[in-house]
């Protein structure tokens, strides 16, 4: 099957321009406003004591933490009940952050690709002519 220049021409700038408005998403969320890298996380608790309401099965929370790898090991960041709200937010964000900077990523690789079948599609060796 012969490759279809005008076509691989087309896709390539309509990736360009999606990739161009994936940048816009990036840069506006870096620029505006905090980000913070971490998974939201609400946790229940039992005491065990004697007479509470845990040891019948209402747990004592929640208590909210932002739960990040740093250096290979897990940590659980304890965020106030006050805080929670924003906090949540700005991980919410990052999270999103970070799944549109791997689009772009994707978006990236799928141009190079079309970009190598584009150059091969119409290079020639010394020597050789183009069918």
């Amino acid at each position: 099957m012969r490759f279809n220049l005008p076509e691989a021409r087309k896709e390539f700038g309509r990736l360009s321009r999606e990739r161009y408005r994936l940048e816009q998403e990036v840069v506006s969320g870096l620029s505006r406003k905090k980000l913070i890298a971490g998974t939201p996380v609400e946790k229940y608790k039992a005491c065990n004591k004697g007479n509470c309401k845990c040891t019948r099965g209402e747990l004592h929370g929640p208590a909210y933490y932002v739960s990040r790898k740093e250096g290979g090991k897990t940590k659980m960041i304890f965020i106030r009940r006050k805080l929670w709200p924003k906090v949540e937010e700005k991980v919410k964000r990052y999270q999103r952050w970070r799944v549109i900077r791997a689009q772009v990523v994707r978006m990236n690789s799928e141009m190079l690709a079309l970009i190598d079948r584009m150059e091969k599609a119409v290079t020639v060796k010394p020597g050789e002519k183009k069918k």
